[in-house]
């Protein structure tokens, strides 16, 4: 995703809090496919860090972008220990049902944002085809690559009044889940690295739309800082 949204840190005032020289925060093209963001956030660390060892957190899609990133070896960045790390935030690792609910033919559907989804489900943008349960990428290298630690993390709250609905829509069909990916599809390769997070799809990433500051209650700071301790460690 772009780094930054209407003036705003995609996460959270984070970029403040670490320093420059050792953090990249990549952006990559909002409605591309799988694979053409893997090759845009392969370049871009390539081109910062041409050598060294390199951890990747990633929220949402960008956990995807990251797995084909190494399950291809772009830019060579899963050989020889490059990359040693890869922490993925609410990743939806088998599709997302409510990705399925934009792709859908919306005119017989019962929901809140029926005349939304119509125009959304028109344009069929590679990111919802990626996204779908049926559509999300499984990579036909090793995958997980040997040698590179992962680790999993997941949300399970509702902070943000726009999510309610998505919310108890994933509920009826997967369980728990942050408004917009459940824990069963966050969860990967085979468990969380710890419980899920009391947070939303937002919250996750520093943001509450229900306050004037959007600022969440959930402390999104200690939880990037342990996914870096447990990575680093």
């Amino acid at each position: 995703m772009p780094q930054r949204i209407a003036g705003l840190d995609y996460f959270k005032d984070l970029p403040a809090h670490y320093p420059a020289e050792t953090t990249l925060f990549a952006p990559v093209s909002p409605l591309g496919s799988v694979q053409l963001r893997a090759q845009e956030l392969a370049k871009a660390i390539a081109a910062k860090f041409p050598s060294g060892k390199v951890h990747i957190i990633a929220h949402s899609m960008g956990g995807l972008d990251a797995r084909c990133l190494l399950a291809q070896n772009l830019q060579g960045l899963a050989a020889g220990g490059r990359v040693v790390s890869l922490s993925t935030i609410s990743t939806p690792h088998h599709g997302s049902p409510v990705a399925d609910l934009l792709l859908a033919e919306p005119a017989g559907l019962k929901f809140p944002f029926q005349h939304f989804l119509a125009q959304f489900a028109a344009v069929k943008v590679h990111a919802l085809l990626d996204l779908s349960t049926a559509g999300a990428p499984g990579f036909k290298e090793k995958d997980p690559v040997p040698g590179v630690r992962y680790f999993a993390y997941a949300g399970n709250g509702l902070g943000s009044t726009l999510l309610y609905p998505t919310h108890l829509y994933i509920k009826t069909l997967e369980g728990y889940n942050d408004g917009l990916v459940s824990v069963t599809s966050a969860t990967w390769p085979d468990k969380l690295a710890e419980n899920p997070w009391d947070a939303d799809h937002f919250a996750e990433i520093g943001y509450d739309l229900n306050r004037p500051d959007l600022t969440t209650p959930f402390p999104f700071p200690n939880a990037i800082a342990r996914i870096v301790d447990r990575a680093t460690s």
